[in-house]
C-alpha cells in the first residue's frame, strides 16, 4: 500500500502523484475537507498542497502522510526526493518529534526503545501511534485483565445480593419464583476495559499493517468478556478513575483517550475506506508550551518568577475587553493562551503562542498586525504590562527575541521564538531558552 509523505506546507505536482485532474481520490479529498469543516488538504489546479494539519488521511489504498517541518537529522532535508536518504531522515526525525510533543499534550508514555524499531518498518504515522497503543495494552494486560466489583441487575430463580422488592412488586407482583436483584461481580467488565475494547475494534477496522492488525486481535480476544460499546462518550472517560490497583493501566488509557478526542473523520467503510486522523499544528504548539512549562517550572520559572501561577487559556477568569452601554454587559472575551499570576491574583505575564513564521529581514519581523493589536488589547484588560508572542524557530534561522514599546500605553510586547528542530526527549536545551526569555521578559518594567 503506497504512503504518501508530506510535510506541512509543501506542495506535490498531481502529475507527480499519477493523479488526473478528475481523479476520484481528489473528490474524496474535497468530500473530507467538507466533513472536517476545515482545509486539512488545498487541492490546487495542478497540485496538492499539505496545510498546518499533520497527521494521516486514508483514500482507500492510499496513505497520505503529513508531517510538522520539525524534523532535527544533521542530514535531513524535507524537500528532497521522497526516495532519498535525507527525507528519511527528515521523515523519522519529524516523526519522533512529533510523538514527543503529543507526549506532552497528551500525557502519552512514549518510549526511545518502542520507537526506533517501528520507524525502521516505513508505516504511516498512524499505524506507529496504533502500534505503541497495542504494545503498551498487551504489555500490561498479559499479567492479568483489570477487574473490579461491577453492579449488575438481574432477574434470577435465586435469590442473590440485594432484592429490589419495590422493583419487582411494580413490575411482576404475581410472579413468586423469579426475583430481581441487584449483585456485585468481580468482572473485567469495567468502565475502563469497555474503553480499550471499543478502541481495540475501532483500531482494528482502521488499520492495514498486518502486525498491528494481529496485536489488536489478541487484544480483542482477552476482552471478549467484556461489553461492547458502539459509542464513547465524554462521560465515559470521566468514570475512569484510577488507583493503586489499576495505575499501570494509565498510559494505555491516554493512548485509547487520544484515539476517542481526535476522532477520525470517516467517509466510508470497506474497501474504498476513507479518513483523517489529523492535529492542528496551532494548537498542538499551543499545549506543548504550556504543558513544557508546567512540567519544568522549577527550572524555567526562577527567582522572581517563582511564585508566578501560568494558567491555560485563563481557565476560572472569564476575561472581557469591553462593556455595553448601558446594560453594563461584558462583551469582546479574550482568550490569552497562556496566563501568568502572581499569589495575589495579579496578571504578570500573558504569552500567546503562534505557529508561523518571523520574518527576520523586516523591521518589524513580519508580525501581523492583527496579533500585535490582540495583545495589546490582552495588556490593557489584564492591566499586564508584559506580553509575549512565541514563535518556532525557523529551519537555518537564529534565536529572534525583540521588545516592542507601545506608544501611549506603558506595555511592552516581546516577540520571540523556541526551537522545536531538536530533539524532543531530551528537553535540556528548550529548557535554557525558555529559562533565558522569561529573564530577559522579566527585565521589561
Amino acid at each position: 500500500m503506497p504512503i504518501i509523505t508530506l510535510f506541512e506546507h509543501q506542495k506535490r505536482p498531481y502529475e507527480e502523484l499519477d493523479w488526473e485532474p478528475a481523479d476520484p481520490t481528489l473528490q474524496q479529498l474535497e468530500q473530507l475537507n467538507e466533513a472536517a469543516g476545515a482545509e486539512l488538504l488545498r487541492l490546487g489546479r495542478t497540485h496538492l498542497q499539505a496545510t498546518q494539519f499533520v497527521g494521516v488521511v486514508q483514500l482507500g489504498e492510499t496513505t497520505l502522510q503529513i508531517l510538522p517541518k520539525i524534523d532535527y537529522d544533521s542530514v535531513g532535508d524535507a524537500d528532497a526526493r521522497d526516495d532519498s536518504r535525507p527525507f528519511q531522515a527528515a521523515m523519522n526525525s519529524a516523526t519522533t518529534n512529533l510523538l514527543y510533543l503529543l507526549s506532552y499534550t497528551q500525557d502519552l508514555q512514549v518510549k526511545e526503545q518502542d520507537i526506533a524499531p517501528l520507524l525502521a518498518q516505513r508505516s504511516s504515522w498512524f499505524e506507529l501511534l496504533t502500534r505503541l497503543f497495542a504494545m503498551e495494552l498487551q504489555r500490561q494486560i498479559k499479567p492479568g485483565l483489570q477487574r473490579a466489583y461491577v453492579s449488575f441487575e438481574d432477574t434470577l430463580p435465586v435469590m442473590r445480593g440485594r432484592w429490589q422488592l419495590d422493583r419487582q412488586l411494580t413490575r411482576r407482583p404475581h410472579v413468586r419464583h423469579r426475583f430481581d436483584v441487584v449483585y456485585d461481580e468481580f468482572s473485567p467488565d469495567t468502565p475502563l476495559n469497555r474503553i480499550f475494547r471499543c478502541v481495540a475494534e475501532r483500531l482494528l477496522f482502521l488499520s492495514r499493517e498486518p502486525g498491528n492488525r494481529r496485536l489488536l486481535r489478541n487484544i480483542s480476544k482477552w476482552l471478549i468478556d467484556v461489553e461492547r460499546l458502539g459509542e464513547i462518550t465524554q462521560t465515559d472517560l470521566e468514570a475512569v478513575h484510577f488507583t493503586r490497583l489499576n495505575q499501570r493501566f494509565e498510559p494505555a488509557f491516554n493512548f485509547a483517550r487520544l484515539f476517542l478526542e481526535n476522532k477520525a473523520i470517516q467517509l466510508a467503510a470497506g474497501k474504498d475506506q476513507t479518513f483523517a486522523f489529523v492535529f492542528d499544528m496551532n494548537r498542538l504548539f499551543e499545549e506543548f508550551v504550556y504543558r513544557f512549562i508546567v512540567r519544568y517550572r522549577q527550572r524555567i520559572l526562577k527567582n522572581r518568577w517563582r511564585q508566578v501561577r501560568p494558567r491555560y487559556q485563563a481557565k476560572g477568569r472569564p476575561i472581557h475587553l469591553a462593556e455595553k452601554v448601558p446594560s453594563g454587559k461584558s462583551v469582546f472575551r479574550l482568550e490569552p493562551d497562556i496566563l501568568f499570576t502572581s499569589p495575589s491574583g495579579r496578571a504578570v505575564l500573558v504569552l500567546d503562542t503562534k505557529y508561523k513564521k518571523l520574518a527576520h529581514d523586516q523591521h518589524r519581523l513580519g508580525i501581523a498586525e492583527g496579533d500585535m493589536y490582540q495583545m495589546l488589547a490582552y495588556a490593557v484588560a489584564l492591566d499586564c504590562p508584559r506580553a509575549l508572542l512565541l514563535y518556532p524557530q525557523a529551519a537555518g534561522s537564529l534565536p529572534t527575541s525583540a521588545r516592542f514599546d507601545t506608544l501611549g500605553y506603558p506595555h511592552s510586547v516581546m516577540a520571540a521564538t523556541i526551537n522545536l528542530r531538536q530533539p524532543l526527549d531530551h528537553p535540556e536545551n528548550l529548557i535554557r531558552e525558555l529559562t533565558q526569555l522569561f529573564v530577559e521578559v522579566s527585565s521589561y518594567e
